[in-house]
């Protein structure tokens, strides 16, 4: 199932005034050019396409049930990008990547978003990943949130090295806090940054 962006799509994004400026282009590092924009609701097949090709491993660590079809569904049912900014890169009519910038769902902690990041397997390491990423940190800095955080297997070292590399800080390891099918207990690790030393840092290389 092939994903594409029309027109009329292109249109639909200028409604968002924080998302006119997709669909964007990006060059991998093996020269390889993706499209990477919001998805939308018709990206429902291919979504569970890409989800259906993870391995099990990478799908071990995803909060919901992305085997289940209904699952998809009802992401793209309830699509709100106030609540949950998904952003999807495509390539030759596929996804290749899906990464999600999730408002917090408590009144105290309303000035924290969470990104949630996985690429297909043929496209890590060529940037892909670290792109996803810098676009949602900088929509939530542009929606104003004040930290953003990701939580992220303390095994899974090249995630880790993506948001180290844009500023984000190891701040806690919750110790057994995954349960790995077959494997046992493993560490969990959160990671943050704060948006207005971001902010600061652009200002100053400007």
């Amino acid at each position: 199932m092939e994903s594409t962006v029309s027109q009329t799509e292109t249109q639909y994004f200028k409604r968002f005034p924080l998302l006119s400026d997709y669909p964007k282009k990006f060059v991998l590092k093996d020269g390889r050019e993706v499209a990477i924009r919001p998805m939308i609701k018709e990206d429902v097949e291919a979504l569970y396409d890409f989800f259906s090709k993870l391995d099990p491993d990478d799908k071990m660590f995803l909060r919901d049930d992305v085997s289940r079809k209904e699952t998809i569904i009802k992401w793209g049912e309830n699509l709100n990008y106030d609540v949950v900014l998904p952003i999807i890169a495509i390539f030759d009519g596929k996804i290749v990547a899906d990464g999600t910038l999730h408002a917090s769902n408590y009144f105290w902690t309303r000035h924290v978003a969470e990104i949630r990041i996985v690429v297909a397997k043929d496209f890590r390491n060529l940037g892909l990943g670290k792109k996803i990423v810098s676009e949602l940190f900088f929509n939530a800095v542009k929606r104003g949130f004040k930290k953003v955080i990701a939580q992220v297997p303390f095994h899974q070292l090249n995630t880790i090295r993506i948001f180290e590399s844009l500023g984000f800080e190891k701040e806690a390891i919750l110790r057994k806090h995954i349960m790995i099918k077959g494997k046992g207990l493993a560490d969990l690790l959160i990671m943050s940054c704060f948006t207005d030393k971001v902010i600061q840092n652009l200002k100053v290389s400007i």
